[in-house]
């Protein structure tokens, strides 16, 4: 199991002490989160400095809503897209897996199309494909996430974002399954992965109560049975909004090894 943590749920001052605590409590790789107060352009040496000294991996850039691609102006998406290729060189310079990318959250809608419509997939999957016939060769990809239905107005379940890496049948576009989102719009946290297959090119990992994993009360050997059953190869990364639950007086050490301890033992 590739275990990998965000940069944000990570103890530490410095992007230094960050990628060493992930090593040190047991991480495989770590995934950067950046945004308003992050831009990867700028700490773009931090991080490759971090990564080189801990000896842990970059498994993937998480974007943030700033950067979600598909916006209703042309002018704006045309920016958000050519700022996504320049984020997907980045990646592919430290050795990333790809980028995580969400088309399109809540409170942003095209006049003239419904959001969870076929012309909507349509516009979304030729939007795609146009970007991704400008891309050069590389090893990075692009991972098309899902979120639930309080966050996005489309693409909402696993089957979709499949649906729309395969229609623009690009090697550099993949699908990614959240295991807290799927908890609240999938009615098998098992079968969607299984219909992924190649596909899937990225998991996020949080629990029921978006904690944590071993903090709530999702149980995820079925999403985990599947992941082996598809010999899935990337990496399983925690995506949580904070840290807690009955070690949260322990501190963020104590919680996170034991994140650790669970999911292996869950995975096994």
């Amino acid at each position: 199991m590739k275990l990998a943590i965000q940069t944000s749920r990570l103890p530490g001052a410095t992007l230094d002490e960050k990628f060493a605590n992930a090593r040190a409590f047991g991480f495989s790789a770590v995934e950067v989160t950046i945004g308003p107060a992050f831009d990867l352009r700028e700490r773009f040496e931090d991080v490759r400095h971090a990564s080189e000294r801990s000896g842990l991996a970059v498994c993937a850039i998480c974007t943030h809503s700033i950067h979600d691609p598909l916006h209703p102006d042309p002018a704006e998406r045309e920016r958000r897209l050519n700022g996504l290729r320049d984020l997907l060189q980045m990646a592919d310079d430290l050795g990333a897996a790809g980028i995580i990318s969400v088309p399109i959250r809540r409170g942003v809608a095209f006049p003239d199309l419904e959001s969870d419509s076929p012309e909507m997939m349509g516009f979304a999957t030729a939007v795609f494909r146009d970007w991704a016939a400008t891309l050069p060769e590389g090893k990075s990809a692009v991972f098309l996430e899902p979120l639930n239905r309080y966050e996005a107005t489309f693409l909402r379940r696993v089957e979709q974002a499949v649906e729309l890496a395969r229609s623009i049948d690009h090697p550099r576009v993949l699908a990614l399954a959240d295991l807290f989102h799927m908890n609240i719009e999938e009615s098998s946290l098992s079968a969607p992965i299984l219909a992924a297959g190649g596909s899937l090119g990225h998991v996020h990992i949080a629990d029921n109560n978006r904690l944590q994993p071993g903090a709530g009360c999702l149980d995820f050997r079925p999403a985990f049975a599947a992941l082996r059953q598809i010999t899935y190869a990337g990496y399983v990364s925690i995506e949580c909004s904070a840290l807690g639950g009955p070690l949260a007086g322990q501190g963020p050490e104590a919680m996170l090894r034991e994140t650790v301890r669970f999911l292996r033992e869950q995975w096994g």
